[in-house]
């Protein structure tokens, strides 16, 4: 488990890096080109969660994250940390949550500069890219295990 410190700390400081680099250059609102019709470096801040739901709440977005992280937690503890799937899956999960924490409770919105110009979608940052492949691993773990678990009782259940 403590492998996945090393890649926990890497995630976390790269996104808190690259804000302040773009938060120190770039005015609100103010966009330059990056990777032509790939993306630009537009500088926004939100306050609210993933695609502009829940603006201005706050205190209830730290309490939901928190709720995450223990949640996380508590599952972790209760199954099978010898799987990379699962344990890269919290790794990125809980960096990415914990950047965008560390934004919302020290300057209460998070700095978000990721703008795809190749088609219209929220502006982003990389925690929240670690939160959302860190996601996607964990349903992706869930969904085989459960479907080996079925397998299993399916197999070993007693024939009537």
């Amino acid at each position: 488990m403590v492998l996945y410190l090393i890649p926990f700390a890497v995630i976390l400081a790269a996104d808190q890096l690259t804000k302040l680099l773009v938060a120190g250059r770039l005015a609100v609102g103010e966009s330059v080109p990056a990777v032509r019709g790939l993306f630009d470096i537009t500088y926004v801040q939100n306050q609210g969660a993933a695609f502009g739901l829940l603006q201005g709440k706050k205190l209830l977005l730290i309490v939901i994250t928190l709720a995450v992280f223990a949640f996380l937690i508590i599952y972790a503890l209760r199954r099978d940390t010898s799987s990379r799937w699962l344990m890269w899956g919290l790794t990125l999960v809980c960096s990415g949550g914990l950047g965008n924490l560390i934004d919302r409770v020290a300057l209460g919105y998070v700095r978000d500069f990721i703008d795809l110009s190749f088609i219209r979608f929220p502006v982003f940052n990389i925690a929240d890219c670690a939160v959302t492949v860190g996601a996607v691993m964990m349903a992706l773990y869930i969904m085989v295990e459960e479907h080996r678990r079925s397998e299993e009782d399916f197999f070993d259940g007693d024939p009537e």
